[in-house]
């Protein structure tokens, strides 16, 4: 075998085990999304949309947005730029409300804590019987990236294992992003 071709074999497996090891030991830190510790702008006073601003772990922030009794969520880089995340288009598209608290998977790279993915509890209407309506809880997965921050994953709340499968899902590197809730 030529010595460029070696080179490049082992190029090639130097950067599949970086990529694939991406996401291994990473922790939990947990932050408020409701309560004092965040900032509340009201958007619009006729129908009482508001935005929480809320801090995150690793300078990013959250930007908690509540609109005709809908929730979502953006997360906003340190360096500003904000990456929404649309609970009610990508999760449901129903009466949502979000739990009390953020989980963030995160790496210590450098010695700098960076955020790796988002676990947020979303409570839900279930209103694929109009006539039953049901309340339930979903965990929501979100991957943050250099360039990007997305929904990978919903995770039933009532499911055996919900928080370690959330967390396992959030620790899976490069999985495609939702693209839009069920009708």
């Amino acid at each position: 075998m030529n010595i460029r071709l070696m080179g490049l074999i082992a190029a090639l497996a130097t950067g599949l085990s970086a990529g694939a090891c991406a996401h291994t030991n990473l922790t939990s830190m947990y932050t408020d999304i409701a309560g004092k510790s965040c900032k509340k702008t009201v958007a619009d006073k006729v129908t009482g949309a508001y935005t929480l601003r809320c801090p995150g772990v690793g300078k990013y922030r959250l930007h908690i947005h509540d609109d005709d009794e809908r929730s979502s969520i953006d997360i906003v880089t340190p360096d500003a730029r904000v990456f929404a995340l649309n609970y009610w288009e990508v999760v449901t598209h129903g009466f949502s409300s979000l739990g009390k608290k953020a989980e963030w998977r995160v790496a210590n790279v450098g010695g700098k804590t960076v955020p790796v993915a988002l676990i947020v509890r979303l409570n839900v209407m279930d209103q694929s019987d109009p006539e039953r309506p049901k309340r339930r809880q979903v965990l929501v997965v979100a991957h943050i990236g250099k360039d990007t921050a997305c929904v990978v994953n919903v995770v039933d709340a009532a499911s055996t294992d919900a928080n370690a499968a959330a967390r396992a899902a959030a620790d899976r590197p490069e999985q495609t992003c939702l693209k839009s809730a069920a009708p």
